[in-house]
């Protein structure tokens, strides 16, 4: 399988990396692009490869804090804050 050329490397970030930058596993990006809940890809080359720029994870981050499980998120980040508050040096 060719991998991305260098042109398309630096503009646009692959289907892993955009996943890693959500913070979710690049097998539940793939389901969610497949069942139309995340927009399609900014760009797709000629061998099927998908790539994404950062107005494309700009949407994609609305949506998935907007989810259930974005929501989820937003949360326990809260409650760990409440948990840990800042210790003061002396």
């Amino acid at each position: 399988m060719a991998g991305p050329r260098i042109s398309e490397r630096y503009k646009y970030m692959t289907l892993p990396q955009a996943a890693e930058r959500l913070g979710i596993h690049p097998a539940k990006l793939r389901r969610r692009l497949r069942d139309g809940i995340f927009p399609n890809p900014t760009f797709v080359n000629e061998y099927g490869l998908r790539f994404f720029d950062e107005d494309w994870l700009n949407q994609a981050r609305a949506i998935l804090l907007n989810s259930f499980e974005g929501q989820g998120q937003q949360q326990k980040a809260k409650q760990d804050q409440i948990k840990s508050p800042k210790l003061q040096r002396r």
